[in-house]
């Protein structure tokens, strides 16, 4: 179905598909987020400066995340800190 306003077809718009994060691993000090979508973000830890405290911390202590309800995030409850997903796409999406 289309519509028409002043004479002018309108499609229909795509369902938005929100990509959420699935699941977090590391391999070494890589970050891999997992997308909802089959994405996977990869993440140097050694090249972001903001990534340190996730960097430092012990292998039981990165393995200890969850993802936020919303799934637009991960958080490490011991470690008090998290990342989001949005602004890593943004981040990507300009390289």
């Amino acid at each position: 179905m289309s519509y028409s306003t002043y004479r002018t077809n309108i499609l229909p718009a795509e369902p938005v598909k929100l990509v959420r994060i699935a699941s977090v691993a590391f391999a070494g000090d890589m970050l891999l987020l997992h997308l909802s979508d089959g994405r996977t973000v990869q993440l140097d830890m050694h090249q972001y400066t903001w990534l340190r405290w996730l960097l430092q911390a012990t292998p039981v202590q990165r393995n200890d995340w969850e993802i936020v309800p919303s799934g637009g995030g991960a958080w490490w409850s011991e470690l008090d800190d998290g990342i989001e997903l949005q602004p890593l796409l943004d981040m990507h999406s300009l390289t």
